[in-house]
């Protein structure tokens, strides 16, 4: 459905181009913005063109992001944008398709002294950032010049209903031997203390930036669930266990044994958004 809706959207933005352009060639007034008209001929031939482009190439990577290896071991939407910023910077630089600085040469600028490498220079960058954004970028500047009716915004990033909490747990492995398992109960018959403790509204955790750069970029095999969270009811009393083999040294020589810790007993507020971290 929704890449049906995309399409549906793909198609308007163009044919309102292609309308815009047949009005211009027949001498209609300007557009509605009130961009002189010896600016829209030139631009909105390059908006068109561009918009075709940043289609074709976020169609074509969709094939890449949508690959199962691909989604296996990166983040999808950091990741993404790094990989749409570089292909968007390889397409500027190869075919010399500096949009940026075409637009303000159209504006009145001067043209800019060629770069070795187009990508290089601030509009090359800013043309990379463009294509990156892929058909979404270009229907906001036709939006913002006026040069069609703006469509509707996109919804913001959702977040868990007001009875509602999301949680995730993430194992950090100790000479672990073999898979670890978590367990994430409601407990039907809680005692008196774990009704009257506080429902958890958050967990802050101080972390390094090469282990914050990992866990933007890189899936965690060891995250339950492995992307977003895991919807409980708010103000239930949970209990959360996690168990692993793990290898011990002893008199004897190391041998294997199995663990069963208690990560977390207790409530979540509504809407919280919970990251647990469970050394075993």
């Amino acid at each position: 459905m929704q890449s049906n809706w995309q399409a549906r959207i793909w198609l308007s933005g163009v044919i309102s181009v292609i309308g815009c352009g047949v009005a211009l060639a027949e001498g209609s007034p300007p557009d509605p913005a009130g961009l002189p008209k010896v600016l829209t001929d030139k631009l909105l031939p390059e908006l068109a063109g561009l918009l075709a482009v940043a289609t074709a190439m976020e169609t074509a990577l969709t094939t890449l992001f949508n690959w199962r290896l691909y989604r296996e071991f990166f983040n999808g939407r950091a990741v993404k944008t790094l990989v749409m910023i570089l292909f968007g910077g390889t397409i500027v630089s190869v075919f010399n398709y500096d949009v940026i600085a075409r637009i303000i040469v159209y504006s009145g600028g001067k043209e800019a002294v060629p770069a070795t490498a187009q990508f290089l220079t601030a509009s090359g960058f800013l043309s990379a950032m463009v294509l990156a954004g892929g058909s979404a970028a270009v229907f906001e500047l036709f939006k913002r010049l006026g040069l069609r009716s703006p469509v509707q915004p996109e919804a913001e990033k959702p977040l868990p209903p007001q009875d509602r909490a999301w949680l995730s747990v993430r194992i950090n492995p100790l000479n672990i031997a073999g898979p670890a398992e978590v367990f994430i109960e409601k407990v039907e018959t809680p005692t008196d203390a774990e009704k009257a403790t506080p429902p958890l509204s958050s967990v802050l955790s101080e972390k390094g930036i090469g282990e914050r750069l990992y866990n933007v970029f890189m899936t965690d095999p060891l995250r339950f669930p492995p992307s977003g969270g895991y919807s409980v009811e708010a103000g239930q009393v949970y209990r959360i266990t996690a168990r692993a083999a793990r290898m011990v040294q002893e008199d004897q020589g190391r041998k294997k044994v199995v663990q069963t810790d208690t990560v977390f007993v207790g409530r979540f507020a509504g809407r919280s958004i919970i990251d647990l971290v469970h050394k075993i």
